[in-house]
């Protein structure tokens, strides 16, 4: 059957941010067809693309609605999201490979946007923007 993995995400994305990419993520947000917006890229390619939606499980009881909003000050769009799936095809590492190079900003020092927690591991993986 497969493992839950649970993803913790929160960004700031690039002040350029593309039209394109704007319209994909407010679909991704609502759950709405992609219909001729959809960008060449693995995660696109897979059935789970409605992952910001897909809400909370028995392993992590936690249902939180994605965001997704333009900030005035900061001339930004911010993304946030919680979820779980069974990451049969690596859905999240994908989702994060596509969205990692329109990310501007994260926490701390070294930036960190997600938090991946494996039903099974006792230590989650973190993701930072400023990995070398």
């Amino acid at each position: 059957m497969g493992m839950y993995t649970e993803i913790i995400f929160g960004a700031g994305l690039k002040e350029e941010l593309p039209d394109v990419v704007v319209s994909v993520i407010k679909k991704l947000v609502v759950g709405e067809e992609l219909g001729k917006d959809v960008p060449d890229h693995p995660f696109f390619k897979s059935d789970r693309t409605w992952l910001l939606r897909s809400g909370g499980s028995y392993y992590f009881p936690v249902i939180v609605e994605p965001t997704f909003w333009f900030d005035k000050i900061a001339n930004r769009w911010f993304l946030h999201f919680r979820t779980n799936i069974k990451n049969y095809d690596y859905e999240i590492e994908k989702f994060i490979g596509w969205i990692k190079p329109y990310i501007q900003q994260g926490v701390g020092e070294r930036n960190f946007f997600a938090i991946v927690t494996y039903e099974e591991e006792s230590e989650p993986t973190i993701y930072y923007l400023n990995d070398v």
